[in-house]
């Protein structure tokens, strides 16, 4: 990468450490390249390092089918590898009392708009339209889109992510304006409805939260449901400026804040706050990167907190979300094996 090539370039050092909370987060020659950084005339080849440990991981190309067995010995030879030049520590050896953080998925069923929209679009690659977004005619009411699986996700996530449909759908009710709102923001999606159920029940029972979500023009239509809900809350996102950060983190986290909701996108806010004051976490839409989420979880589940942290992850049922969550386990069993398994956490 740019960073590597700019370090190796400009940067002569007799020793170098990596300090990183994810040495592994999606595929194997990632481990390679903080190895090749540290130690370049050890760790020259990326592709004699996948041949001699990929196996047990390949999913494509040239996969080979391994017994238990093997699996078992190409890992343990990974380990011996990386035990000289890896070191591991844990929250829990530096705060012993740290409360749980557990885990729950939450399957939603899709509204019946979304059912309509995301079958039509997933089988023919396309929107149902009315042919006039943007003052673009379109044939038989439908438009074409570019990456059918983002435009998937969105659906999952609420349909009014295409301005189009909320548009019809305000003429469709006899709306005179072109933005939904009233109890219709969260009929028409099956997340949303989730949310109305549960939001209530913890800002009745003093739980506050963090929500992470993947794209800001979500978060917009999530403030609109907040303020019909009059649920105060605080927003932070790639275009927060950094001087206003710390502002936000200071009014959320006062003893008596009046704020029950911070909004974050996980790129933006998953890194780097501290967020102890929230003991509620809610991935409102997962990354393909689970380790992104990790981090977004770990806002909340930090030194300080005194409650137990609850992460509720939503899940659109039969859609695309299924796919990027077998994903994310299929990551993180990896991660399972090359490094919580490999005891790296030997004292000096």
């Amino acid at each position: 990468c740019k960073l590597t090539q700019t370090l190796n370039t400009f940067y002569n050092s007799s020793h170098r450490v990596l300090l990183t909370g994810t040495p592994l987060q999606n595929k194997l020659p990632e481990l390679w390249a903080l190895l090749n950084f540290l130690l370049p005339s050890i760790f020259k080849s990326c592709s004699t390092f996948e041949q001699w440990f990929n196996a047990p991981f390949a999913t494509t190309g040239e996969k080979v089918e391994l017994n238990e067995e093997e699996t078992i010995l190409i890992i343990r030879r990974l380990h011996k590898v990386l035990r000289p030049f890896l070191l591991r520590r844990l929250k829990k050896e530096v705060e012993s009392q740290l409360p749980e953080k557990v885990e729950y998925i939450i399957k939603c069923d899709m509204s019946g708009l979304q059912k309509l929209l995301y079958q039509h679009l997933h089988n023919r690659g396309i929107l149902l339209t009315d042919g006039s977004e943007k003052g673009k005619t379109g044939e038989g009411g439908a438009r074409a889109l570019k990456n059918t699986i983002v435009q998937l996700r969105k659906l999952c996530n609420h349909p009014f992510m295409f301005q189009n449909i909320e548009e019809k759908y305000c003429q469709h009710i006899g709306q005179n304006n072109t933005v939904v709102s009233g109890p219709d923001i969260y009929r028409t999606s099956g997340k949303f409805e989730l949310l109305d159920r549960i939001l209530p029940k913890f800002k009745e029972t003093k739980h506050r939260v963090l929500m992470f979500c993947q794209m800001t023009q979500l978060m917009t239509i999530l403030e609109d449901y907040f303020i019909w809900r009059d649920f105060s809350y605080l927003r932070l996102d790639g275009t927060t400026k950094s001087e206003d950060r710390g502002e936000l983190l200071r009014k959320f986290n006062e003893p008596e804040s009046k704020y029950f909701i911070f909004l974050l996108s996980t790129r933006a806010g998953g890194l780097g706050l501290n967020l102890q004051a929230a003991d509620t976490v809610i991935i409102f839409d997962s990354d393909w990167n689970p380790h992104q989420d990790l981090q977004a979880q770990d806002r909340a589940h930090r030194i300080g907190q005194k409650n137990e942290v609850r992460v509720l992850r939503l899940i659109t049922v039969n859609s695309v979300e299924e796919r990027i969550l077998a994903a994310a386990r299929y990551k993180l069993n990896m991660d399972e094996k090359v490094i919580q398994a490999g005891m790296f956490d030997q004292k000096f």
